[in-house]
């Protein structure tokens, strides 16, 4: 199911005895696992958390299996990046659907094509319940992170969060763990704070790399801190360099038919002053043609990383982005 029909089932008071999340964001598994948990208002002793390869099945099916006379639970969660075994999983969801007071939480973070056949599994018939979960298109992440910092007290404007959210490639978790460290400030944070703070620390900024590398200006140096320095998988470039030149087609597109630029009607969402009229500065100076070569270039690159096993990645895609400059 959807993650809004599954939401929808928690304010119902409706928990599945058996859940399965997967898919392509970390941060909303662990979100929506909370929730589950809030919902059952699970105490310490009625928990057992395996975390990747602490997860045992006879120790699993034990706690499962296990009866109460006082009205407990037998809450078991799973956090792993591996699959469990298909008949361990069907003993795992059986207990749960035979034993009133056991609930089974399976947090899954590998690929998503492997937890597919697993969510037969989690079927109604079973009082189950799976959900895939999506990347967040950008305003949903935006909300994500405005409900987090609120939960915990930390007050910052939605242009912070948005630069926030760039710099660290439109990564959740990691934006996440950012407003924690901010909240010591104990202010109201802004986009210079997270300027100075957040990668004036010597990590790179994503947004920073993508417009000297479209200025074809030498990148060599900040590529090698973006894989190295701070770990930036080579897709994750790709990905965050096509959502950039897709943005600036966008601004091309509306200039060309308005005469002007809105920020917000053509991305539907606001850009601080300046990083709007660096946009719309760098969209005109590339034509329709330029365009369609970066894309296709780009498009090539991004399938040959997931498909070449035997490429050395970092080099490749290095080479591929002096290629881009030299189309510019």
């Amino acid at each position: 199911m959807y993650k809004r029909e599954f939401e929808g089932l928690l304010k119902a008071n409706k928990a599945p005895k058996s859940t399965l999340l997967y898919g392509a964001c970390a941060y909303q598994n662990n979100v929506l696992a909370q929730q589950l948990l809030t919902l059952l208002n699970a105490g310490s002793e009625e928990k057992v958390m395996m975390y990747f390869d602490e997860y045992n099945f006879s120790s699993a099916k034990n706690f499962l299996s296990q009866s109460s006379l006082f009205g407990d639970r037998n809450i078991l969660i799973v956090k792993t990046d591996k699959t469990i075994p298909t008949k361990e999983i069907e003993t795992l969801v059986g207990l749960c659907t035979k034993n009133d007071s056991s609930y089974f939480i399976y947090q899954y973070f590998g690929e998503d094509k492997k937890a597919t056949p697993l969510t037969k599994l989690f079927d109604k018939q079973n009082e189950g319940a799976f959900v895939r979960l999506f990347k967040a298109e950008f305003n949903e992440a935006i909300q994500l992170l405005h409900n987090h910092a609120h939960a915990i007290g930390l007050s910052i404007d939605r242009y912070a969060l948005q630069h926030l959210y760039m710099i660290h490639t439109e990564d959740l978790s990691l934006c996440v763990n950012e407003c924690e460290k901010l909240l010591v400030l104990n202010r109201e944070i802004g986009i210079n704070d997270i300027n100075t703070l957040v990668y004036g620390l010597g990590s790179v900024s994503m947004d920073h790399f993508i417009t000297k590398l479209l200025e074809k200006k030498d990148i060599k140096e900040e590529f090698e801190r973006l894989v190295e320095g701070d770990g930036v998988e080579e897709i994750r470039i790709i990905n965050a360099i096509q959502a950039h030149v897709t943005q600036l087609f966008l601004f091309h597109a509306y200039i060309k038919l308005n005469g002007a630029f809105d920020a917000k009607a053509i991305l539907g969402y606001p850009l601080p002053p300046q990083l709007a009229a660096q946009r719309s500065q760098h969209s005109i100076k590339i034509d329709l043609a330029t365009y369609h070569k970066l894309s296709n270039l780009l498009i090539d690159a991004e399938y040959r990383l997931k498909k070449m096993g035997n490429v050395e990645k970092t080099s490749y895609l290095l080479s591929r982005l002096i290629k881009l400059q030299s189309s510019l």
